[in-house]
């Protein structure tokens, strides 16, 4: 967890401050760093400052923002684009290379975890750490506490020392004490991916009760439902630049069609990239070779309409003979929620491979006559399980292996899936006016 004092720097290209309590404001922000072929070069620059080895990349260039106190602004964009760079500089972690950076009240922030925290220091200790910086009196810091040991939920572990603490323990503490120190702008990056079902929820509500209070909220996330229903106003950044903002629908389709339109230069499966991205595990007698996603058309896609039929596709070859193999697929929501798992021996009439032998290759098909989901990114895993042996054993499970986009042009319903429902409405006296007693 990082946190930092509200800035209240005044560029003379700026103007006045923003008045407004919790508003943000920047203009014509930009953040470079300097990369170096050779750490000696890098040295040499530090020592000498007469020729410049390095050469400048710019994570972030010309950002103009202007938030008004009690708004939720999400920043989305894909891996790389600039997001956490913008969050940095506008929480004062990290100093601008051009522009200038405003914000009115105090700022708390979580961005990197673990960041802010000493790894010595226990739980409690960290928390006064945490409230000195903000400037937060030891009084005042007393009778904080205990609200936010209780909203972490960390038990006795409060007092053992960080260091020892999983990632969702720091997002935990890193979460209460963001928010339980009465900030008036918070800035939140990302982090409660990695926290559980349970305690995610948890700060989502605690998101929506600091919106209604009047905080202001800047939020980056690749969930685009969660970025939705919880942002009023969404900026999507693209290769370090603002490329549009405005309403998060409206936003969000443009961030959609722009990964549709990339998609057509871009591989399906990770796999036929050659990568080693999808995390993979199983003994190998048959290796999935490639996953497709086909559209309606019968072409690999990297997008699919909500209720299009698609197809996922699974081409394998077989090393080593097996007795009993079954291919499943699992689709997955970017934040890790499983949302639905099948394969061919699990069906009304199942399909049951009963060898498979060496040398032999094919495809499996897992149709759906239409795509449930509606717009946001979603994963593809696949699973190839020996059902021979007891229990199943995984041959060549491999996890996130394909990324691809839905998308909801209609965009008719909200949410996660799309919905077959009739509606029906009566004016005049209720027909069923007796419900209520039952009769």
């Amino acid at each position: 967890m990082t946190q930092a004092e509200g800035s209240e720097k005044q560029d003379a290209e700026q103007g006045e401050l923003p008045s407004e309590l919790g508003s943000v404001r920047a203009q014509g922000l930009g953040k470079a760093y300097q990369l170096y072929d050779k750490p000696m070069h890098r040295f040499l620059d530090a020592i000498m400052g007469q020729t410049k080895r390095g050469r400048d990349f710019w994570a972030l260039r010309n950002v103009h923002l202007d938030v008004r106190g009690g708004a939720t602004v999400g920043i989305i964009g894909e891996n790389g684009a600039g997001k956490s760079t913008l969050l940095k500089l506008l929480a004062g972690i990290t100093t601008p290379t051009t522009g200038s950076v405003s914000v009115k009240g105090r700022v708390t922030s979580l961005i990197e975890l673990g960041a802010g925290f000493h790894p010595e220091f226990s739980g409690r200790e960290n928390i006064h750490l945490a409230c000195s910086i903000l400037g937060i009196s030891n009084e005042e810091t007393a009778e904080l506490q205990p609200s936010i040991i209780d909203f972490s939920e960390l038990g006795d572990f409060i007092d053992r020392p960080v260091k020892t603490y999983s990632s969702g323990m720091f997002v935990r503490l890193g979460f209460a004490v963001a928010t339980c120190v009465n900030p008036n702008v918070l800035m939140v990056d990302e982090a409660l991916a990695v926290g559980d079902e349970h305690f995610r929820n948890k700060c989502l509500q605690r998101l929506n009760d600091f919106r209604e209070e009047g905080g202001t909220t800047i939020y980056v996330s690749h969930d685009l439902g969660a970025v939705q229903s919880m942002c009023q106003h969404v900026v999507l950044i693209d290769q370090g630049e603002v490329v549009e903002q405005g309403p998060a629908e409206a936003v969000s389709e443009t961030y959609l069609s722009r990964v549709r339109e990339r998609g057509a230069e871009r591989t399906m499966s990770m796999m036929e990239r050659g990568t080693k991205e999808a995390t993979r595990w199983g003994s190998g007698e048959i290796e999935i070779e490639a996953v497709y996603l086909i559209n309606s058309a019968g072409e690999p896609a990297h997008a699919i309409a909500t209720g299009e039929h698609f197809t996922v596709r699974i081409v394998y070859r077989v090393v080593a003979d097996v007795e009993q193999p079954v291919f499943g697929v699992g689709l997955y929501r970017t934040d890790g929620t499983y949302l639905n798992g099948s394969n061919h021996l699990w069906r009304e009439e199942p399909i049951v491979l009963d060898k498979l032998v060496a040398g032999e290759t094919g495809e499996v098909d897992m149709a759906l006559g239409g795509m449930p989901f509606l717009a946001g990114e979603y994963f593809v895993t696949t699973f190839l399980y020996d059902h021979s042996k007891e229990p199943p054993t995984p041959i060549d499970h491999r996890e996130h292996v394909a990324r691809f986009a839905v998308v909801d042009d209609l965009r008719r319903q909200h949410g996660l899936v799309q919905l077959q429902t009739a509606w029906a409405v009566r004016r005049g006296d209720p027909v069923h006016h007796n419900l209520e007693s039952g009769s």
